[in-house]
């Protein structure tokens, strides 16, 4: 029968129950008939008194003592206030309990919906998170298990731990086994890049190796503790490392290393032989030996294993040449001359000069001293003291020759050493390039005294591998520059051919500023070329530039012509009579002045003059409006304190009527009613003035409802209770009657009059059902009873209320037959509630506890209508 409910726009009838109650819940009484609920109150008072009672804060206040989450939902589902039926839900837990409110509040109470809607949907949201967390924590420790870790499964992990919620149980356990993989992932990447260094390290000193025809003992012991260093990371890498390609690569270049090394070493070997036998035969020269000796030698030498190296094995042969030649008739020295006088006086300074460098340690002005004299003597001889002179002074010579090499060969020790400190010092690129050009030039001072060759093959293998790095950062240089040579081409060349394709005239010049913006920060951006590729790129992009900025010269000196003429139409509003229009042509050069259609940015320092004189011309106008302004203010407040005036006059007024609201509720209506006429006269007159007291306004009028309502609910609710008292003496006289008991008329009718008449025709019904009283009978009681069971249907329809499960049947025959009433040709005025109340009361019949409490909620909605 819904489609009937519709039709009437009433409610259908619904069945006394749970959900009954929160689909049409009952109106609370007035506050006087709700009373407190005390601590040995059972739930259900509590509860009812919650729900019923019209104050708010007690209605609040009352809820703290409301426990379980059942009560709780009934409150927020049938309570009186908003605030009351969000409280309620808020203190709800159960799962259970929040969906069936969630159902039943959904298009009835929004804020209860919404809250109940967030709760669950946060919960379910907390439910999955953690869920997922636990097959999210399963997957870290399944990723944790394998070596190595997998990349890109580790990232999609990170990215469902990103979507989890913060609050999930086993989110601090993801987080902990993320962290770990993250460590994880940070120790195998540094073990590759470990292992790609060895590998790195292991092909350099393989092609060192290779470089080298020979090494002495102390470069195989070097050479010997860097395989080993690298050779022993080998046996210790796991499974997953090993089977990488650097590390297959180190073990093949740690074969090859030790191949190589061992050939090296057997190779500087045989080269040390040879060299000490040639030394042996060298401090005993073979030309004074007998032939015996010579042949021997010659044996020896043939026997030893020379080096495999085709330059060293043709040095030594070379060597064994020279010093194991056959001997030779030594040459008779001729009859030289004897030196003349001024030869002899020029060796002679010459040999005191000899001397004397000789004495002092000057191995380099001996040398020129000996070789002068050498070049005098040629030819020519000298005799006596001047020859035993030369010949001790040559003698001393030789000597400082050889402390001069043996200084030398220390010398190159020290240079040694300091090769091998700057190589393990392992200082800065620039410091190493410097400290390695420092060794090698003070290598060359002393190549003067005759150099050692295994010296000069330790030293420079030192350097060239402390050179390493810095041979390594000039290719990355090179690299780096060239790659910024190319970048830097690229970005001119771009940028030349854009412009030069550039169709200047239709151009967006404010986009050519930020495009030259944009032009200067890549070009810095960019990292520099070369020296001299700089220089050269840097010429080329001026040229781009210079370009543009000729192209954006012309068009500030347009955009600066354009000023002038605004400035110059702002100078001649200053004195234009009509003022409106002056500020409305104003407004429009202002927007023109920096509207959409300014395309370049002039000068700082133009732009400021221009605008300060644009400015000045506009503050007239302004000025100008300002004191215009003044003026009408000044009017306004006048205006204002005769409407502040009247106000408050009002204001007293209805303040004084709001005080006896309780005694006199029309003359309250009479003084509301004459106040907003009074209001709306004003308003009619001075309307701007009377705006800014609108609140005020509607807060006195909201007052003076609020005591009318008052009133109106109070005065009813005495017309009931009257009403009540009266029907309760008539009742007592029929039940009396009825039962033939001799009824005390007099006594019922002394009650009567001893109570107030009630208003309208309830006085005179009331008055003719106990003038019927005593007539009464069993049989008239019961007919009344069925009669009120009918009004009773008749005022829960009207009202909308509930009808008990019993009665629904009736109640359904009862609409139908007002259906039938309404839309028959004699259909009669449906009557209104309070009149059916009063043929309630005008109806004798016996009483009825179950009538009296449904007839309870009916004069509680029609207090709540009365309100």
């Amino acid at each position: 029968m819904n489609w009937m409910s519709k039709l009437l726009q009433k409610s259908a009838p619904t069945t006394a129950g749970p959900a009954a109650t929160r689909s049409a819940p009952v109106p609370a009484p007035a506050p006087t008939q709700v009373r407190a609920p005390l601590a040995a109150d059972p739930p259900e008072i509590w509860l009812a008194a919650v729900c019923e009672v019209a104050d708010k804060a007690l209605a609040l206040d009352w809820l703290s003592g409301l426990e379980g989450d059942a009560r709780l939902a009934e409150v927020a589902l049938a309570g009186r206030f908003a605030e009351l039926r969000l409280a309620a839900i808020r203190r709800v837990e159960d799962t259970a309990v929040l969906e069936r409110v969630a159902r039943l509040s959904r298009d009835k109470d929004k804020r209860v919906y919404r809250d109940c809607a967030e709760r669950l949907k946060a919960r379910r949201q907390a439910g999955e998170d953690a869920r997922l967390a636990v097959t999210l924590a399963a997957a870290l420790r399944a990723l944790l298990d394998a070596a190595p870790l997998n990349l890109s499964q580790l990232l999609d992990l990170e990215k469902q731990y990103r979507a989890l919620g913060q609050n999930s149980p086993a989110i601090d356990e993801c987080q902990a086994l993320l962290d770990l993989a993250r460590a994880r992932l940070q120790q195998e990447s540094q073990a590759r890049r470990e292992l790609q260094g060895r590998a790195e390290a292991a092909l350099a000193l393989l092609r060192e190796c290779a470089n080298l025809a020979s090494v002495d003992p102390a470069q195989a012991v070097d050479l010997r503790a860097r395989l080993d260093a690298l050779a022993g990371v080998q046996p210790g890498l796991p499974d997953w490392l090993s089977s990488l390609a650097p590390a297959k690569q180190l073990g093949e270049s740690l074969r090859e290393i030790e191949s190589g090394l061992t050939e090296l070493e057997a190779e500087g070997e045989r080269i040390l032989a040879c060299e000490a036998f040639l030394d042996g035969l060298a401090a005993c020269p073979p030309i004074d030996a007998p032939p015996l000796t010579a042949s021997a030698a010659s044996s020896a030498w043939a026997a030893l294993s020379k080096p495999k190296n085709p330059q060293a094995r043709q040095a030594l042969e070379a060597r064994w040449q020279e010093v194991h030649r056959p001997a030779v008739a030594a040459p008779q020295p001729e009859k030289l001359a004897a030196v003349d006088r001024d030869a002899l006086r020029r060796i002679l300074e010459r040999l005191e000069r000899l001397e004397q460098a000789a004495e002092q340690g000057q191995l380099a002005a001996a040398e020129k001293c000996a070789k002068e004299i050498a070049a005098a003597l040629e030819g020519h001889r000298l005799e006596g003291p001047i020859e035993a002179r030369l010949a001790r002074a040559t003698a001393q010579l030789g000597k400082l020759r050889g402390w001069a090499a043996w200084s030398a060969g220390q010398a190159r020790d020290q240079l040694i050493e300091a090769a091998e400190k700057l190589l393990q010092a392992s200082p800065g690129v620039d410091d190493l390039e410097q400290g390695v050009r420092g060794l090698r030039e003070q290598w060359k001072q002393l190549d003067s005294h005759g150099g050692a060759r295994g010296q000069w093959q330790r030293f420079d293998a030192l350097l060239t591998r402390a050179y390493q790095p810095v041979a390594v950062h000039r290719a990355a240089e090179a690299a780096r520059q060239a790659a910024a040579r190319e970048v830097k081409e690229a970005m001119c060349g771009e940028w030349e051919a854009h412009y030069s394709a550039m169709v200047w005239q239709q151009s967006d010049y404010k986009q050519l500023e930020g495009e030259r913006q944009e032009l200067l920060r890549r070009w810095r951006a960019a990292l520099p070329a070369g020296f001299r590729d700089e220089r050269i790129l840097r010429k080329r992009f001026d040229k781009i530039l210079d370009k543009l900025d000729q192209r954006l010269a012309a068009m500030r000196a347009s955009e600066q012509e354009r000023r002038e003429e605004l400035i110059g139409l702002a100078e001649a509003l200053r004195e234009l009579p009509d003022l409106g229009r002056a500020i409305t042509e104003l407004k429009a050069l202002q927007s023109r002045w920096g509207g959409q259609g300014v395309s370049v940015q002039l000068e700082r320092r133009d732009e400021q003059k221009l605008w300060l004189r644009f400015r000045a011309a506009c503050d007239v106008v302004f000025a100008r409006r300002d004191d215009q302004r003044l003026r009408l203010a000044a009017q306004r407040e006048a205006g204002k304190q005769v409407a502040l005036g009247l106000l408050d006059a009002f204001e007293a007024a209805v303040a004084a009527v709001v005080a006896v609201a309780a005694q006199d509720g029309a003359s309250l209506k009479r003084a509301l009613s004459q106040f907003r006429a009074d209001w709306n006269t004003l308003r009619a007159n001075d309307r701007e003035s009377a705006e800014g007291f609108e609140a005020r306004v509607r807060d006195l009028e909201r007052q003076a409802s609020l005591a009318i309502e008052r009133w109106q609910q109070e005065r009813k609710n005495t017309q009931f209770e009257l009403l009540e008292r009266k029907a309760a003496i008539v009742d007592a006289a029929e039940a009396a009657a009825a039962s033939s008991a001799q009824a005390d008329v007099a006594a019922a009718k002394a009650a009567w009059d001893a109570l107030p008449r009630l208003p309208g025709k309830s006085e005179g019904l009331l008055a003719q059902r106990l003038a019927a009283a005593s007539g009464v009978t069993a049989k008239d009681l019961s007919a009344g009873r069925k009669v009120r069971e009918t009004l009773l249907l008749d005022l829960e329809i009207a009202l909308l209320l509930p009808t008990p499960e019993a009665c629904a049947e009736a109640r359904r025959k009862r609409q139908l037959e007002h259906l039938r009433m309404h839309f028959g040709a004699d259909s009669l005025p449906t009557p209104e509630a309070e009149e059916l109340l009063l043929r309630w009361y005008a109806t004798a019949a016996a009483p009825d506890a179950a009538l009296d409490q449904r007839l309870a909620a009916v004069k509680r909605r029609l207090l709540a209508v009365a309100k």
